[in-house]
């Protein structure tokens, strides 16, 4: 599935040029270190938690650091972005291993890979939750252990070392201002949200929430749960378009629920209505899509957060503070990233090439 967004997996053994990961036969990206370091010039947070190149010293700790990884899935090219950053920052310190297990968004296997990987006796834990409170009882445990844990995307409610990510209320807000804008403070809209319970749905949520308070003119008609990904979107779709004559716009939470909206809108023959299409994630590929107006809006949140997962991990190794860290709502400490604007038409050309992914937006199935 992933090669059509021009990602693969590796689990077998790579180049010799491949660092320590390759021998776990855990899910990869094919590059070698050349390549993943050549990468990490691009990446766009690499200023924070800045570690030198080399290997990393820890206090009252020879030889190797194993650092381990429990992510959501690599059923998304997202995911597997997520993936190449905390690879390229790996590849900057020979003395690190990274074991990677695939949560195959499943919360039941990704409790058990978390303890698995405190069994094989880890240096710290990089969490990216499938579902925020589910992962609770998990989380607690790496705690217990006295393992750092480091939360990256999605929260846990529960205390954690640090919580890494940026402000998807705010971003939320952004997108949703754009939208509002757009309708004139008057409309009908639909919502696709990404996995219910997980915290950047309910972030995102809240944000359209924050803004819609100040147009009372705009209904939501409906809210269907996207799951972040194409194929429920489609018959939540198609549901929506069945039941009500006139939807002025949709606020996906992420665009591959935009693109199954738009193929449900083009199934149903209502392409004429001009359906606007609000969206987050980030990739080129959106980014595209805005320019030539199949989106109107892309949230511009970013994957390449988990190098900053590791060098989070690495200072708390190293005993060393973390630089903004501040209390939050959940326990534990939380890092904010900045924001990035939203990108609409008028600054679509300064982000494509800037975002994630290679491969090119599905053809708007409006416009054939």
């Amino acid at each position: 599935m992933l090669r059509r967004f021009g990602f693969a997996f590796a689990v077998a053994a790579l180049a010799a040029s491949t660092p320590a990961w390759a021998e776990d036969k855990q899910p990869v990206t094919q590059k070698t270190c050349t390549e993943l370091l050549s990468f990490y010039k691009s990446l766009p947070f690499t200023e924070v938690l800045p570690i030198a190149e080399g290997p990393v010293s820890v206090p009252g700790k020879s030889g190797d650091l194993t650092i381990g990884f429990s992510q959501t899935a690599f059923n998304h090219p997202w995911r597997v972005a997520m993936l190449a950053a905390l690879q390229a920052e790996t590849c900057r310190h020979p003395n690190i291993k990274l074991v990677v297990l695939d949560g195959n968004v499943d919360v039941a296997k990704q409790s058990n890979d978390v303890r698995d990987l405190l069994a094989r006796g880890v240096d710290a834990v990089l969490l990216s939750p499938v579902e925020s409170a589910a992962l609770v009882p998990a989380a607690r445990a790496v705690m217990a252990a006295n393992v750092p844990l480091i939360v990256m995307d999605r929260d846990v409610p529960t205390d954690k070392t640090l919580f890494i990510g940026q402000s998807n209320v705010t971003m939320g807000e952004g997108v949703a201002e754009k939208m509002a804008k757009d309708l004139g403070g008057q409309g009908n809209i639909v919502v696709i949200t990404g996995l219910k319970g997980s915290s950047p749905a309910v972030d995102r949520d809240q944000g359209m929430k924050n803004v819609l308070a100040k147009y009372p003119g705009i209904k939501v008609l409906a809210t269907g749960d996207g799951q972040w990904i194409r194929d429920p979107a489609v018959p939540i779709m198609e549901d929506f378009l069945t039941a009500y004559p006139k939807i002025d716009a949709v606020f996906s939470h992420a665009e591959e629920s935009s693109w199954g909206a738009q193929l449900a809108v083009a199934r149903a023959n209502r392409c004429k209505d001009g359906i606007r299409q609000y969206t987050f994630d980030g990739s080129n590929a959106g980014f595209k899509a805005v320019k030539a107006g199949a989106f109107q809006a892309d949230g511009n949140y970013t994957p390449f957060i988990a190098d900053i997962g590791l060098r989070a991990a690495l200072h708390k190794l190293m005993k060393k503070p973390i630089p903004g860290e501040a209390s939050y709502k959940f326990p534990g400490r939380q890092l904010v990233l900045p924001d990035s604007p939203t990108v609409v038409a008028g600054n679509a050309d300064q982000w494509i090439g800037r975002g994630w992914g290679d491969f090119e937006p599905t053809p708007d199935p409006c416009k054939k």
